[in-house]
């Protein structure tokens, strides 16, 4: 009789054991997944340069620059939906208009390999945008650049 008393104590205690061990680990997956930032991008916007090509919207500026090829290596379609907000974010401080098109130098980005540049902070006078990647965003751009490999 004693036996059996201590056994289902024995037992309630490793059951207890093995709660609590599956508890912490769905609870560290919620925060890595959701919370904890594993890279920041720092992306920095500096000076703009006059193209002296002649415009009335931004977007007139944006054409010129597809037309003429530019900006063909940043294909973005199917790209994860935060991935394409940052890029339209880049984009939307980068070219502008005033009577004629500018565009501004960046830092962070490579634009002709594409590779992300480790920037602790942005100079004066430059603008910084910056894209926090958490376990969501991680796992989001794998999909996205496994499917690109296909």
């Amino acid at each position: 009789m004693f036996f059996m008393k201590k056994s289902g104590l024995i037992g309630r205690i490793v059951l207890s054991v093995i709660f609590v061990i599956v508890l912490v680990i769905v609870i560290a997956g919620i925060y890595f997944y959701n919370f904890y930032v594993f890279k920041t991008v720092r992306i920095c916007v500096g000076e703009g340069q006059d193209t002296v090509v002649s415009c009335t919207t931004t977007q007139d500026c944006i054409d010129v620059a597809e037309a003429n090829g530019i900006g063909a290596e940043f294909d973005l379609s199917g790209a994860p939906e935060f991935l394409q907000v940052k890029f339209q974010e880049v984009l939307d401080e980068v070219i502008y208009c005033d009577g004629t098109c500018f565009v501004k130098d960046i830092r962070g980005v490579d634009p002709e390999t594409q590779d992300i540049e480790v920037l602790e902070s942005c100079n004066e006078g430059e603008t910084e945008i910056v894209a926090d990647i958490r376990g969501k965003e991680g796992l989001e751009i794998l999909r996205y650049l496994k499917s690109l490999e296909k």
